[in-house]
């Protein structure tokens, strides 16, 4: 073993502010950091209640504005695993993420695929899986 662990990983986004406001307003996540380095990059990173963060990157060239929401094609990018999972989804959706895929009942849990506002899917699976607790 390692001792190594996934703590970040980097989205692309069109603009900061607006993904910010989306993570943190529509998904409920919080701002881990926004700093301003030396070099003038805005480095803004956001979470949900534990697991790893959000490296938010505002795209600059058409290159890079090309893989918003396109960075693992037309694949799951995210997975989160959410307590109290009919509410977070009923919330999700009230704020305006796009439920792709109602949810479902796998041999692995409930899950539901969502679509954030920038094109990126996401499984939301249930944090007890029935039979599992």
């Amino acid at each position: 073993m390692s001792g190594a662990s996934l703590f970040m990983v980097s989205v692309m986004v069109p603009a900061m502010d607006a993904a910010i406001a989306h993570y943190v307003g529509d998904w409920g996540f919080v701002v881990a950091q926004d700093s301003v380095h030396d070099s003038g990059h805005r480095w803004v990173e956001v979470a949900p209640d534990g697991g790893a963060r959000l490296r938010l990157v505002e795209a600059r060239t058409d290159a890079e504005r090309a893989v918003i929401g396109q960075q693992v094609a037309d694949r799951v990018a995210f997975f989160i695993r959410v307590a109290n999972f009919d509410s977070a989804i009923a919330r999700w959706h009230s704020n305006g993420i796009e439920i792709a895929e109602p949810p479902r009942s796998e041999t692995y849990g409930r899950v539901a695929v969502l679509r954030d506002k920038f094109g990126n899917l996401w499984d939301a699976f249930d944090a007890e899986p029935v039979g599992q607790s």
